[in-house]
């Protein structure tokens, strides 16, 4: 397909989208870890896990532990505009893993102050950064799955890292804060051709904070100008396919509490979207907040950014940690 390599397209990705965030031959054997340089008393990185192969390439996820840990932990989706681009949140150095200051990150790319892990670190979680397959070389279908092995896969390793299994959240923004949302709403589903034992698992998790998600796939494609729409191959899908992959038609009673993020003013992912998701959940008895900030865009500054961090961190201590 020509739209693969549009420049506008490949440009988009090089600069990183705001946050738009087989088989699988598992490997059990864990990655050698390495304690955080400058952090040695506070943080462990194990980068790399490998949850899954596909096409001869692994799946990797990343972790992040905290020296004192809560039990809990977050499953942050790397993903944007349904391709993993985030880059790491540390850095290889001649002593061993350093985890980079928010300040270094910022440097990197000015968006990634919206998804610091440190608030997180700091309250005892501990982090697993998630890698699916990417668009365009992979399709909706294939990233969703990718994403159901990854919880499983955390779900049965949990013990190894210190988590209690049951007390799992799901994060993202954007592209990231729609699949978090759509593994939460179909936690049960079959991953087709299982073979290993950690596939079979229950998929489910506690809690769920999205910023800026898309709900209705085919509402928001339709809402996009033809050059948006050639910008993200993911979203080019047989018909069917879209309501297949919209969380806003798999809300049920079983749902996890879910926080959704907006600003008003996002041109690329309507307020409709986070709102519409919020009644849907709401109307099926799940518990969720909807937070709308006024004048923010597809992303947000850095005193916004402030805010949402302080609302997911609420969210996730009241549903992971306080007991009820």
């Amino acid at each position: 397909n020509g739209g693969y390599m549009n420049p506008l397209y490949l440009t988009t990705i090089a600069l990183g989208i705001f946050l738009m965030g087989c088989t699988f031959s598992p490997s059990e054997k864990p990655v050698q870890e390495q304690v955080a340089h400058e952090q040695t008393e506070e943080f462990r990185i194990s980068p790399d896990v490998v949850y899954g192969h596909k096409f001869g390439l692994a799946l990797t996820l990343d972790v992040y532990q905290p020296r004192q840990r809560n039990g809990a932990a977050i499953i942050f989706v790397n993903s944007g505009g349904w391709v993993s681009w985030i880059p790491n949140f540390f850095e290889q150095t001649a002593e061993g893993l350093r985890l980079l200051t928010d300040e270094e990150l910022t440097k990197m790319n000015p968006i990634l102050h919206q998804i610091s892990f440190r608030p997180l670190l700091a309250k005892g979680f501990t982090i697993f950064a998630v890698r699916h397959g990417s668009s365009p070389k992979f399709q909706m279908s294939e990233i969703v799955a990718d994403l159901h092995r990854a919880v499983r896969f955390i779900r049965f390793h949990a013990e190894k890292y210190g988590v209690d299994a049951d007390r799992l959240g799901l994060w993202g923004g954007s592209a990231g804060g729609h699949l978090s949302i759509l593994l939460g709403t179909t936690a049960d589903i079959e991953i087709p051709d299982a073979s290993e034992e950690f596939e079979k698992y229950q998929g489910r998790v506690r809690a769920v904070v999205a910023y800026f998600p898309p709900s209705d796939l085919r509402r928001l494609y339709d809402n996009w100008s033809p050059d948006v729409r050639e910008r993200f191959p993911a979203m080019w899908m047989q018909e069917e396919e879209y309501k297949q992959y919209s969380p806003l038609f798999f809300a049920s009673s079983d749902d996890p509490p879910t926080l959704i993020i907006h600003g008003d003013q996002d041109d690329l992912v309507p307020v409709i979207e986070g709102e519409s998701m919020h009644q849907a959940l709401l109307k099926s008895g799940v518990k969720s907040r909807f937070v709308k900030i006024p004048g923010a865009g597809h992303g947000f500054s850095e005193e916004e950014a402030d805010s949402a961090t302080a609302e997911m961190l609420k969210w996730f201590e009241t549903h992971l940690i306080s007991k009820q």
